[in-house]
């Protein structure tokens, strides 16, 4: 984080203290003390992979037969997305 390493310049290198940073900043005098106190910047980790969901599970056989009903009706019957039958 380029916030990370710009707040340790100021503290380490310039020799601001640390609540001239926090005021400078918006930050809390614990957070910066905790920026100052490890090496590396904050990273997140994932605990568990993502649950990916696939919402058209149950509906995928319902959904194919009234595609083909549809196709077997004239075409002025059809479903189609624009009109209020849509489904």
């Amino acid at each position: 984080m380029e916030s990370v390493s710009k707040i340790r310049v100021w503290v380490l290198n310039e020799g601001r203290s640390i609540r001239s940073v926090a005021r400078a900043t918006g930050l809390s005098r614990n957070t910066i003390k905790k920026y100052l106190k490890d090496a590396r910047p904050p990273s997140y980790q994932r605990q568990a992979p993502p649950v990916r969901y696939n919402l058209c599970d149950g509906f995928d056989l319902r959904l194919q037969e009234l595609f083909d009903q549809d196709m077997k009706r004239p075409r002025r019957e059809r479903r189609t997305a624009d009109g209020p039958e849509a489904l």
